[in-house]
C-alpha cells in the first residue's frame, strides 16, 4: 500500500477540532439547561423550607410554643426578613360595623433567586410565590383564616389571625442558614355586636406585590366579594382577630 498521503498532523487537527466542537455544543446547549435545573430544584427546595417555617409559626401562635429553630440550606438566591415596623407594604386593613379601620403590616421573610426570576414569600401565614417583574402570583399555602357557619341559625364567625414578623436589625442570608424566632405577644380584636359586612383591604408592596394570590384566597377559599384590593364578606355576627407578634433572632 502507498501510505505517502497520509499524515499524522492532518489527523490529529481533525480529531482535536471534533473535540473542540462537542465541547462547544455541549457548552452552547447543555450548561443553559444545568443551570435551568439546578435553579429549579434551589427553588423547589426553598418552597419546601417555606412552608415548614410557616408550620413553625403556626407551632409558636397555635399550640404555645415559645420558641422555634429551623436549620436550612439557601442556595441560589438570598432570604431576606422584611420587619414589620418598617411602616410600609404589605399592609392589611379590616374594618366592619363600630370597628376600625385597624392597620396591620405583616412583614415578611422573602426569598430571591440568583439564577433566575423566582421570588418566594411567607407573609401573614401565607407562602406565595411570584416571578420577578410579572404581575400575577399564587399562593402555595394558605394561612389560618376561616369562616364559620353555624348550621342551625346561619350565623358567620369570621377569625382573621394576623402574624406579624419583627426583628432588631435588618438580616439577609446565603449558604446555611438557621431561623431562629419566638412568640413575643399576642393581641386579640373582639368588636361588640354584630359585625355586620366585613371589609379587608390589601395594599401589596409595589417591590413584591401579591395582590393576585390574596384576591384568588379571599374571593375563593373565604368567598369574599369585591375587587381591587378591597373586599368585604356579608353578614357576619361576629369577626375575631388574633394578632401575633413573632420575632426573629436570627437567620
Amino acid at each position: 500500500m502507498n501510505d505517502k498521503a497520509v499524515s499524522e498532523a492532518i489527523g490529529f487537527v481533525l480529531i482535536l477540532g471534533i473535540v473542540i466542537s462537542g465541547i462547544g455544543l455541549v457548552t452552547l446547549y447543555g450548561y443553559p439547561v444545568l443551570v435551568k435545573e439546578q435553579s429549579n430544584t434551589d427553588v423547589k427546595n426553598m418552597e419546601r423550607a417555606m412552608i415548614v417555617i410557616q408550620n413553625d409559626m403556626k407551632s409558636l401562635c397555635f399550640k404555645n410554643v415559645p420558641y422555634k429553630e429551623t436549620a436550612l440550606q439557601v442556595s441560589g438566591g438570598t432570604l431576606e426578613v422584611i420587619d414589620t415596623t418598617n411602616g410600609v407594604a404589605p399592609k392589611f386593613t379590616i374594618s366592619c360595623n363600630g370597628f376600625g379601620p385597624v392597620e396591620f403590616s405583616p412583614g415578611s421573610l422573602t426569598y430571591r433567586s440568583d439564577r433566575g426570576t423566582e421570588v418566594i414569600t411567607l407573609e401573614n401565614g401565607a407562602v406565595m410565590t411570584r416571578q420577578e417583574g410579572a404581575e400575577g402570583s399564587a399562593m402555595l399555602a394558605e394561612p389560618r383564616w376561616f369562616c364559620d357557619i353555624n348550621p342551625t341559625t346561619a350565623e358567620k364567625t369570621f377569625v382573621v389571625y394576623v402574624m406579624n414578623i419583627s426583628t432588631d436589625v435588618p438580616m439577609a442570608k446565603s449558604g446555611m442558614a438557621t431561623v431562629r424566632m419566638s412568640l413575643e405577644k399576642t393581641t386579640v380584636y373582639n368588636p361588640p355586636g354584630d359585625a355586620g359586612n366585613v371589609t379587608v383591604t390589601y395594599t401589596g408592596d409595589t417591590n413584591n406585590n401579591h395582590s393576585v394570590a390574596w384576591k384568588n384566597y379571599l374571593t375563593g377559599s373565604l368567598d369574599m366579594g369585591g375587587s381591587s384590593g378591597t373586599y368585604t364578606l356579608p353578614e357576619v355576627k361576629k369577626l375575631v382577630i388574633k394578632e401575633y407578634e413573632i420575632k426573629i433572632h436570627d437567620i
